[in-house]
């Protein structure tokens, strides 16, 4: 007989009574924790910390990782899915403590700690008191929400999964557990999402950071957008545990409508106001977004807080800042995406610059003269990229001298004199810098949003917020799904409000691309693009990494100075099998549950 690992930590949440059926003394038991609903709320916060959202390790490699816009410097298997050789015996990063946050142990294990508490709750009832009454339906919602959160994220990565309501036991029979289809389990996670959004209360009647009406619903919205996608709705897939049999579009995409269309019908919250149209202040301002500690920004729908000196520590700055500053450097944006931050009026970047034969970026336009081509970018760009040259954080003292300021630096500066190298001294953030240089980047690009430069990374943790839902990816949801049922004008209206928002102009061509592009730059580093590359299913589309050099070389006889921005080769990627849209089912728990069908192409 096999069990689900035992059951998938199944210590979590069962009670170890003794031989002698003592209480135990490090802990309170079962009977005691489901007749008090202060020890009861205590034990569905454990459930709040285990979705694992960026806890320490968890926040230390992206999903964007896996993506188009990010590549991760210290691999740690991610080459494994992006060659295409992940099989179930080999996940690489999935079955890791780095992905915890969509990771099938651990969101089962999770989900049956829900299930216990959903059990057990209504054992706190005090007859004839309301007062109880009243805050178990809250819990309740929250507990339903959160187990919403874990299959969620668990049917956007493998498809159609065992749907399970109860708690198992030492002793259940798991050999013939299978998995329900794709459809079952999107419709019982927007059903879960409607009962806890019946129960909860609006953000500013519960208390910030636990679950409400709105992060009920936007959940909702962001699966029933993921399921009326080509991915799943297409009708090309065969197999019913990763898609729809006999889709009915138009029904699909008017729940992914109906769906956004509720969470703005709240009527709480709003775009925040970025300071458009000075770009200066809305570059600042959406740098300054995610700096935020708490969650009351009315575009904050829900998320997680962080302190520096008790519970999860959130550590972005010494992951993911600069190696000349005693950081690590992880997360680097590829040369695709910073390409693809439009200019400050709205037009493309390669309407203005040219890549030449020798890989050299090289200025072809007629109205920005620069040929830097980090100048008159649109400010979501500065707001969200470190480039060289970037204005950061002040240097360490053996360090001040070189770099007064405190710039991201990246450029390698050479001396010549009659045609000979007299002196080469790389960038302080290079990989051949002076402070740590196997931390330095390869694409030549941080991460700075979700950076706090306030924050000595090397020191300190980070305490600003991580933002899980927001207004503007509820709109950007919307717009999709209008367009999708050939509403083009709405379309436009809502995503023209993300655009001018960021200081921009209506977008102008074609539309379904100027959607994709918003949610690309608008959401970029915020866990969607994997989901989003796949449910488009343009995973093939997705190139081989590349970065940017710079050279700035200095002739002391012209007393002339020359720069070189150059495209390299950073890491070749092979996401052309189609096995890659979902992830496999490991070996070890199709060993146990033989019973589960495995994905296609594994």
């Amino acid at each position: 007989m096999k069990n689900l690992i035992l059951i998938l930590s199944i210590l979590f949440f069962l009670s170890c009574d003794s031989i002698l059926d003592e209480n135990p003394r490090d802990r309170y038991s079962d009977n005691v924790v489901w007749t008090d609903v202060n020890l009861a709320e205590n034990y569905l916060k454990g459930c709040y910390r285990n979705l694992n959202i960026k806890n320490s390790w968890s926040g230390l490699m992206y999903l964007d990782g896996i993506s188009d816009n990010i590549f991760f410097i210290h691999i740690f298997g991610t080459d494994i899915y992006l060659e295409g050789n992940i099989t179930a015996s080999s996940q690489g990063p999935f079955n890791s403590s780095f992905f915890q946050e969509i990771n099938w142990k651990s969101m089962y294990s999770n989900i049956f700690a829900l299930n216990t508490f959903l059990e057990n709750i209504d054992n706190v009832l005090v007859e004839g008191d309301q007062n109880i009454a009243s805050q178990v339906d809250v819990l309740k919602g929250e507990a339903m929400f959160l187990r919403a959160m874990c299959y969620a994220r668990l049917v956007m990565t493998y498809g159609g999964v065992p749907i399970m309501k109860t708690k198992p036991n030492l002793g259940d029979e798991f050999s013939t557990i299978t998995r329900s289809t794709f459809k079952e389990s999107i419709d019982f996670i927007s059903t879960e999402c409607d009962n806890a959004a019946n129960l909860l209360l609006t953000k500013d009647e519960m208390e910030m950071g636990r679950a409400t009406k709105g992060a009920a619903l936007a959940l909702k919205s962001r699966v029933l957008l993921f399921a009326a996608s080509d991915l799943t709705a297409d009708g090309q897939a065969s197999m019913p545990i990763v898609a729809y049999q006999n889709p009915n579009r138009q029904e699909l995409w008017n729940a992914a409508k109906n769906a956004a269309e509720a969470v703005i019908n709240i009527g709480t919250y709003s775009l925040s106001n970025m300071g458009a149209p000075d770009l200066s202040l809305v570059a600042e301002n959406y740098f300054n977004f995610f700096k935020q500690k708490d969650l009351s920004n009315p575009e904050i729908i829900w998320g997680k807080m962080f302190r520096q000196d008790v519970g999860d520590s959130r550590q972005t700055n010494l992951q993911n800042g600069p190696n000349g500053n005693g950081n690590w450097g992880s997360n680097n944006p590829t040369q695709s995406l910073v390409n693809d931050y439009q200019m400050e009026d709205g037009s493309d970047f390669f309407d203005h610059f040219m890549i030449n034969s020798a890989g050299e970026y090289v200025n072809i336009s007629s109205k920005y003269l620069s040929n830097n081509p980090y100048d008159n970018r649109e400010p979501r760009f500065y707001g969200s990229i470190l480039y060289d040259g970037a204005k950061w954080q002040p240097r360490f003292s053996n360090l001040q001298d070189r770099d007064p300021i405190g710039v991201y630096d990246r450029r390698t500066r050479i001396i010549t004199e009659n045609g000979q190298v007299i002196q080469t001294v790389p960038g302080i953030d290079t990989r051949q810098g002076p402070v740590t240089p196997e931390d330095g980047g390869y694409t030549g690009y941080l991460a700075k949003k979700h950076l706090d430069d306030e924050i000595i990374g090397r020191d300190e943790n980070n305490q600003n917020a991580w933002i899980e839902f927001r207004y503007a990816e509820i709109l950007l949801n919307y717009a999709e799904a209008l367009y999708e049922l050939g509403d083009e004008s709405n379309a436009s209206k809502y995503l023209n409000m993300i655009r001018n928002r960021a200081g921009l102009p209506n977008y102008v061509g074609d539309l379904k691309e100027a959607i994709r592009h918003e949610r690309r730059v608008e959401l970029a580093f915020e866990q969607m693009r994997w989901f989003d590359l796949r449910r488009w299913k343009i995973l093939d589309q997705v190139e081989s990494v590349k970065g940017m050099t710079i050279t700035e070389t200095y002739d002391r006889i012209k007393d002339e100075t020359n720069v070189v921005y150059k495209e390299i080769q950073v890491q070749n990627r092979n996401m052309t099998d189609n096995k890659l849209y979902w992830i496999p089912i490991s070996f070890d728990e199709i060993s146990r549950a033989p019973q589960l069908t495995q994905n296609p192409g594994y």
